[in-house]
């Protein structure tokens, strides 16, 4: 049985340096592997650019000879399509929105150098299979990001300001971006002590290092041969976490832009998976090989390059909201919001710190007011999920996101 995949990029950059348009590049790539499936064996087989799929086919069967393990039922009798459709600017129109956000930043804040760029992209991905495996999905998106640095400053970078869109209003763009560069220029005290910490979504950078352990240790595999730092947590009756937490991977192409399928072309059903449900860690990340391979259900999340195997992962995170807006969480004594946080990491006993470069300070609306100084956010997970989290809302981060806010506790150290 053979299963073909491809992907394709169309991609339009502009390069910004010194806060003006310093370069254009228009990339196009396209790649395409092939998966052939026999006797409980995969071969594959890839190739970038124009491909001959009977070249790419004799060559995965070709590498049947490595013995791959592959004893699963492939998806079959299934079409399906999705497109997220949005904005198809010319590079001279792209050009023209670049530099009318530029010209109200530049006059704006004139204390603050630009940089970094534009983005246009159209991303399309496609399964298809010897037995009836039909998938198709695209989504167009604008990424608008600039890495902003004060004059004089001899930081490599001092802030940024981005957001991802459909369809690009400049109107709602500049208010976004002029929000977070007034609070950034009005410098507060330190602040200290276990605070109200509010994340942009976490798939954020501040969120991707608030969830890392959840991504790296319930996985099918790590979990199976007793490396999870959750082992035996897993549907045992217990609340390991907030009553009011459940935590899901994402796939209802209904609501959000995300793929419907994963790389293996499973649609689950329903399409979003509980990973903690009321506090229980109820499923694991396992895709059909590692499902086999270690007794486990699989749970439609295999992810990855097309170039290489599906291996078990998650993809876009979210916990379910429990508020509406981010007020609601709040309270008079405001929050602060871990606007970029620059690496950090997570101990096998479950302890957090992530540095945080750039930490804004809310009100009690969660508008932000101003910038404290740098500092680390330290917790455990089974706290930070658990006694200290406080809720997430459906209000989006911004109008163009996808994303809500999540609310937790955690200990802010000078």
């Amino acid at each position: 049985m053979r299963e073909i995949i491809r992907s394709e990029t169309q991609t339009q950059k502009l390069g910004v340096v010194n806060s003006q348009v310093a370069s254009v590049r228009t990339q196009n790539e396209a790649q395409t592997a092939v998966r052939v499936i026999e006797n409980a064996r995969v071969g594959l087989a890839s190739a970038v650019g124009q491909s001959d799929i009977e070249a790419l086919t004799e060559s995965a069967k070709a590498s049947l000879i490595f013995d791959v393990p592959y004893p699963v039922e492939p998806e079959s009798d299934r079409s399906h399509t999705v497109a997220h459709d949005g904005d198809h600017r010319s590079v001279d129109e792209l050009v023209a929105l670049t530099e009318s956000v530029l010209g109200a930043l530049n006059h704006e804040f004139p204390g603050f150098v630009f940089s970094h760029g534009v983005e246009q992209c159209r991303r399309a991905w496609h399964i298809q299979s010897d037995a009836g495996l039909d998938l198709h999905y695209s989504r167009d998106t604008t990424t608008l990001a600039f890495v902003a640095k004060e004059k004089g400053s001899g930081n490599i970078m001092d802030t940024f300001v981005g957001v991802e869109c459909a369809v690009v209003d400049v109107d709602q763009v500049l208010a976004e971006f002029r929000a977070h560069l007034s609070a950034y220029g009005q410098v507060l005290a330190p602040a200290s002590g276990r605070l109200r910490v509010v994340f942009p979504g976490l798939n954020s950078m501040a969120g991707m290092g608030l969830t890392q352990m959840i991504r790296s240790d319930l996985l099918g595999r790590v979990y199976a041969t007793g490396a999870s730092f959750f082992d035996g947590m897993l549907a045992d009756g217990q609340q390991h976490f907030s009553s009011r937490l459940t935590l899901r991977d994402i796939r209802d192409a209904d609501s959000v832009r995300v793929c419907p399928f994963d790389m293996e072309g499973v649609i689950r059903s329903p399409a979003n998976l509980d990973i903690i449900r009321a506090g229980e860690i109820t499923n694991l990340a396992t895709n059909k090989r590692d499902a086999h391979r270690f007794g486990l259900a699989p749970t439609g999340t295999a992810i990855g390059d097309i170039a290489s195997l599906p291996r078990s992962g998650f993809g876009q995170l979210a916990a379910k909201p429990t508020a509406e807006t981010l007020s609601e969480l709040i309270g008079d004594d405001g929050a602060v919001l871990a606007w970029f946080v620059a690496g950090g990491d997570c101990t096998r006993s479950g302890d957090i710190a992530l540095p945080a470069q750039v930490l804004i300070a809310l009100d009690g609306q969660g508008r932000p007011i101003g910038r404290l100084p740098a500092c680390t956010l330290k917790g455990n997970i089974l706290d930070v999920l658990g006694g200290g989290f406080v809720g997430a809302t459906s209000q989006r981060v911004d109008p163009f996101s996808d994303e809500g806010f999540f609310v937790t506790h955690m200990d802010v150290v000078g």
